[in-house]
């Protein structure tokens, strides 16, 4: 099973859950691990890839948008599809729902918002997770 952290969010909005999701992301692309971070739409992905970016001007890591077809060079992609091109090392979530191939991953990264939706995703997540008998880890955000 993998080892799952849940990143609680303490500021209101998505930009809080993108930087730290774009933090976590950077220091598993320094430690060269494959990643897959799962948006919840195509929008999030958009602004996910964008911020991954710019996240520092001396910098940036590597990484591809992925659609669900084709093959892609990175270690790291970004897409909305539960179906990613090889199952990660790392799973990041942005809030999309679990997806069930989670169980292959090293690990996986939940994100949650400081809203009142995305927290109660959030839990159900949480729940999912904990049915399936993952031992969880949470860390509160602060920004």
């Amino acid at each position: 099973m993998p080892e799952v952290d849940f990143y609680v969010m303490s500021e209101p909005g998505d930009a809080c859950v993108l930087r730290a999701a774009c933090r976590i992301t950077e220091k598993a692309w320094e430690q060269g691990l494959t990643v897959y971070v799962l948006a919840r739409d195509d929008d999030e992905a958009a602004r996910f890839d964008d911020l991954l970016w710019t996240l520092h001007a001396e910098s940036f890591v590597p990484h591809e948008r992925w659609n669900g077809t084709g093959s892609p060079t990175a270690r790291i992609t970004v897409g909305c599809t539960h179906s990613p091109p090889a199952t990660p090392e790392l799973l990041v979530n942005l809030g999309a729902p679990v997806p069930p191939w989670f169980r292959d991953c090293r690990r996986v990264a939940e994100f949650v918002g400081a809203d009142a939706q995305p927290r109660e995703a959030g839990r159900q997540r949480y729940r999912e997770y904990r049915e399936a008998g993952v031992e969880l880890r949470t860390h509160e955000v602060q920004s």
